[in-house]
């Protein structure tokens, strides 16, 4: 559970991201790969901009259109980083299939890449029962993250085992490319469009704040009038009890 936890910590995949971001970028730069040099860039730029909404929710202290605007900036930033992923699918179906690695490396990707899916996953799906928007944020940037991480391993594994035509690797990296710019894109629509669901549903609350408030003022009002209505009645009876007795005992 400790494990899972920490799996799922922003800081851990802050760390995980800007690690990937610089071996990506590294790599790309040895082996005089456009494409590694591009997903570097594309990491290196969800590195930041998880830091950027780390420093938001640290400093903000709550402030819900300070969090807003940080989450519409983000969702801005994903659909630009999606139209780069279609670019960097059609360089990758022009000139650069894939590099080779050995089975265990590609296995130990893989599991990275499966693991880090399904992190992301089960984290968006908490985080809709959640009233955060910065955590909502992160959990998008997440599975952006994975989702591109899955794309890039798709690629070296098909080029690494045997198996398979050079056609039908081609026609894989442009269905599985094509699949991963739709998610972020929907990614990063969801964070734009979310903000005016968010005001939406703040304006929705407030409203019923008042409403509330309301109420139970009135309610408070006229339980306070019946209460001073039953004290004037319990006085007048008792008063007029009074007086029967005192022509009582005179008589």
């Amino acid at each position: 559970m400790k494990a899972l936890n920490l799996a799922r910590s922003p800081y851990t995949s802050l760390a995980l991201n800007a690690a990937y971001a610089l071996g990506n970028c590294i790599i790309g730069f040895l082996a005089h790969s456009w494409w590694f040099i591009t997903v570097g860039a594309y990491y290196s730029v969800l590195a930041i901009t998880r830091f950027s909404v780390l420093q938001v929710k640290r400093r903000a202290s709550g402030n819900y259109d300070t969090e807003l605007f940080a989450r519409r900036i983000t969702g801005i930033l994903l659909v630009a980083l999606s139209f780069c992923i279609v670019g960097v699918n059609i360089m990758s179906a022009v000139k650069d299939r894939g590099a080779a690695f050995h089975k265990i490396i590609m296995i130990t990707i893989a599991a990275y890449s499966f693991t880090k899916i399904t992190v992301s996953i089960i984290g968006m799906v908490k985080a809709r029962r959640s009233a955060s928007t910065v955590l909502k944020t992160l959990r998008n940037i997440s599975l952006a993250d994975a989702c591109v991480s899955i794309y890039t391993m798709q690629r070296s594994m098909l080029v690494s085992f045997p198996g398979m035509e050079e056609v039908e690797i081609l026609l894989m990296n442009i269905f599985t490319g094509t699949a991963v710019w739709i998610v972020v894109l929907l990614l990063g629509i969801n964070l734009i469009g979310g903000k005016y669901t968010d005001m939406a549903k703040s304006k929705i609350i407030k409203a019923n704040e008042k409403i509330a408030e309301a109420v139970t003022g009135g309610y408070k009002k006229i339980e306070k009038g019946v209460v001073d209505g039953y004290k004037k009645i319990e006085q007048g009876v008792v008063s007029g009890y009074t007086k029967l007795e005192d022509k009582f005992i005179d008589t």
